[in-house]
């Protein structure tokens, strides 16, 4: 058995309120147009078909929550993430052992409220955290309590995914990064979508499928 434990998809209700409130149509058409993220009847045949022997741990695709809404709209559009995996997860158990849950980082107590739900009432195995919030860095001080509820409360570890895309290239051939604030720049800043981390707990030896230990990312 093969366990991906960083698998991407958009629960329908998700994608309908992206198409509501998301401003930029560009990732709104990449992401309506990967039929596997969001048909899971058709992820799930395509699996059982091709990869029979691969179980995946489901993880919200971008854009996050703040990055569709605003601190009012966010919580709303984690809980419907959060409910539309756990709801593949209860119907296809044998394919998605398990998920991780999405948090709106631009309400820290919203997020902490939600990271609660999600794990003790839904059953996520932790929270994923883009690796900053709207461009502000993740060590900033206001961000502490999730990380402090992740590790305290939840006893769950914390990783990060490296950037998707490479920073432009200047008129030299030299390349200028800011990570911190999630940008990179070629003579002038532009946005880029930020890389995820994640806050994860391994398998119980109940779960279903369980692994013999924690379950641990590929490098």
């Amino acid at each position: 058995m093969k366990i991906d434990i960083f698998n991407h998809v958009m629960p329908v209700p998700y994608l309908d309120m992206m198409k509501q409130h998301l401003k930029d149509q560009g990732i709104l058409k990449r992401m309506s147009n990967l039929r596997m993220l969001w048909d899971i009847e058709a992820r799930v045949r395509m699996l059982e078909e091709k990869f029979p022997d691969v179980r995946q741990v489901l993880t919200l695709s971008l854009p996050s929550p703040e990055l569709v809404g605003g601190p009012e709209l966010a919580p709303e559009l984690a809980r419907i993430a959060n409910d539309g995996m756990a709801g593949m997860v209860a119907k296809w158990p044998k394919k998605f052992p398990a998920f991780v849950a999405s948090l709106p980082m631009n309400n820290v107590p919203a997020a902490l409220e939600e990271m609660d739900r999600a794990i003790t009432k839904l059953g996520a195995r932790g929270v994923q955290i883009c690796s900053s919030v709207n461009g502000r860095p993740l060590d900033e001080p206001e961000f502490f309590p999730v990380f402090e509820r992740a590790a305290k409360k939840h006893d769950v570890r914390s990783g990060c995914t490296r950037r998707g895309r490479r920073p432009a290239r200047t008129t030299s051939g030299s390349r200028n990064r800011n990570t911190r604030s999630g940008r990179c720049s070629a003579g002038r800043s532009r946005r880029v979508w930020p890389c995820r981390a994640w806050c994860f707990r391994g398998y119980s030896k109940s779960s279903p499928e369980s692994a013999s230990s924690p379950t641990t990312a590929a490098p």
